[in-house]
């Protein structure tokens, strides 16, 4: 496997195993920017499939949160599964459920507070109430 690193992509790309994000303050950077990250991915004989790539949007999905207008912001998809998400019953429906939104913790004020009762509910003899 090879193992890209090239301190200037560090500043404006974002990998996470087979996904890339170029991000980039006005359209003319962002071009600097996709021929240097294109430069890279070849001198490691790395490719892009085309059909996966789209480019100057002004919003992205990315990892569970979309980023807007210089703002990182929690998926509206993943808000709707935890607002609909059925009350747990047993222990290992309470860990899906306290993963999906621990993902999440930094956009929710107060979160460890909010979260000590369920996660007092994962203690060993804990009974449910």
């Amino acid at each position: 496997m090879n193992k890209v690193f090239h301190p200037f992509l560090n500043k404006f790309v974002v990998v996470y195993i087979d996904d890339i994000v170029v991000y980039s303050n006005s359209q003319e950077e962002h071009v600097e920017h996709l021929q240097k990250v294109f430069q890279v991915l070849r001198e490691n004989k790395l490719y892009v499939k085309r059909e996966k790539c789209s480019f100057v949007q002004e919003e992205v999905e990315f990892l569970g949160h979309k980023i807007q207008g210089g703002q990182l912001l929690m998926e509206e998809g993943k808000v709707r599964n935890i607002q609909e998400w059925e009350p747990p019953t047993k222990v290992p429906k309470l860990r899906s459920f306290l993963g999906l939104v621990n993902y999440y913790r930094r956009f929710i004020k107060g979160y460890s507070a909010i979260a000590a009762p369920l996660t007092d509910l994962l203690k060993k003899n804990k009974a449910w109430e």
